[in-house]
């Protein structure tokens, strides 16, 4: 049976192609070449509707609850819940800015690359944070007993992107993300 953390690092799993996309669109841009614009914006508005609106609240849950009841790790974990709060605010950002470009907006080249570089670099070590330090801590720490509490406070959402019901905004990037 696949736990949360399984459930959450398979979330992980997916992000990293997303951000492997986003790597491969921001190379193109930052060489003034063709990137795909469309596709950026649908992949950070995925990232807003799902990382920030249910994975992170999801792990926000689980860290809150080991906080409550556990004293260890408290300082990772609340440094990784400030990050969920921060990462909305960026993601609004670049969101903003890759939309002003699509619509040809002016702006600044090197600005859109830095916040897009920021955003990714960001992403990737909040990641791996939680699957090196944290994700390996809990495991170890919580019991099943533990599990049932913190299951019994969350609701189930599908992922609109990598999940069973694919969001039709979403098809396209799909294929180009997994190909």
């Amino acid at each position: 049976m696949e736990t949360l953390l399984d459930k959450l690092h398979k979330d992980h799993i997916n992000f990293v192609k997303l951000l492997s996309f986003l790597e491969k669109q921001l190379q193109l841009l930052e060489h003034f070449e063709n990137s795909d614009l469309a596709a950026m914006i649908d992949a950070i508005a995925y990232m807003k509707e799902y990382p920030d609106h249910v994975h992170h609240p999801l792990e926000d849950v689980i860290f809150k609850y080991f906080i409550e009841h556990y004293d260890d790790a408290r300082e990772s974990i609340n440094d990784l819940l400030l990050q969920h709060i921060e990462m909305p605010l960026l993601t609004n950002k670049l969101l903003m800015m890759l939309k002003d470009a699509l619509a040809d907006i002016p702006q600044s080249r090197d600005e859109l690359c830095e916040s897009m570089s920021r955003y990714i670099t960001l992403q990737r070590e909040h990641m791996d944070k939680e699957e090196v330090e944290v994700y390996p801590f809990l495991k170890s720490n919580l019991d099943a007993n533990d599990w049932e509490n913190i299951d019994s406070e969350l609701s189930k959402i599908d992922d609109p992107l990598f999940g069973e019901n694919v969001k039709k905004s979403y098809q396209s990037l799909l294929f180009q993300v997994i190909g």
